[in-house]
């Protein structure tokens, strides 16, 4: 075995390893498609395309039952779900419908709403949390399953500040819109981001960069592949 070989494919195998790891290091406003506020527009919902789907709806959309609000939703992110504004205590809720075979018997898998801080609100999210949280009338939220812990996703709260002071104020006028998004959040993993790179499908990223960041460890693996080929052809 040639000591050039042998130094290559350590070098390749060692490339692929830092360059994993470096990807994983991405910081999330750079990781492609998110949960970016920039993106959203208030009074047009319809321009929002910060994920691969989303549901977005106001109080007008909902429904009034008892003391509080619903609204449910399907097929997002392979999930059908429940939105509730309870009025007495001015909470939100969202969680995913938990079906036993075909049926649905009122169960929900709740989720935690967690800030860009950091800060963990468990399952109820107040207006005026919403209005701490908020920066120029939009409050991000990432969303896990209160169950296992996993993405469930983003939650977005916003408004038109220049009409509503607050959201409460947003809110009573059907002028809050809540937009829950499914698809790259900041919970994306590192397989996702490779198979991104690899195929050249890095969300908001263009064609040409992505060419660019895909040459590299597409060089390594294809050289990878040969020098294995090569070294077992004696054995074949």
């Amino acid at each position: 075995m040639a000591s050039g070989e042998q130094a290559g494919f350590i070098f390749a195998v060692t490339f692929i390893i830092l360059f994993a790891g470096l990807t994983a290091m991405i910081p999330v406003d750079l990781q492609g498609t998110g949960s970016t506020t920039e993106l959203l527009v208030p009074v047009d919902p319809s321009l929002i395309s910060s994920w691969t789907d989303y549901k977005d709806f106001t109080k007008a959309n909902m429904t009034l039952l008892g003391n509080n609000y619903f609204i449910y939703y399907d097929a997002l992110g392979g999930f059908d779900w429940m939105a509730g504004f309870a009025i007495t205590a001015e909470t939100f809720e969202v969680g995913a419908k938990i079906y036993w075979g075909p049926f649905w018997f009122g169960g929900l898998d709740y989720v935690k709403f967690i800030n860009d801080a950091g800060t963990n609100y468990d399952t109820s999210l107040t207006l005026s949390d919403i209005e701490n949280d908020a920066v120029d009338g939009s409050a991000k939220y990432n969303i896990i399953f209160s169950s296992s812990g996993n993405d469930a996703g983003d939650f977005i709260f916003y408004w038109n500040t220049t009409t509503y002071a607050t959201p409460a104020l947003a809110w009573a006028s059907s002028g809050l819109y809540c937009v829950h998004g499914v698809g790259f959040s900041p919970n994306t993993n590192i397989v996702s981001l490779l198979v991104g790179i690899l195929f050249l499908q890095l969300p908001d990223v263009p064609f040409g960069i992505n060419l660019l960041l895909a040459s590299f460890p597409w060089a390594s693996v294809i050289y990878i592949i040969w020098f294995i080929v090569k070294e077992s052809l004696p054995f074949l």
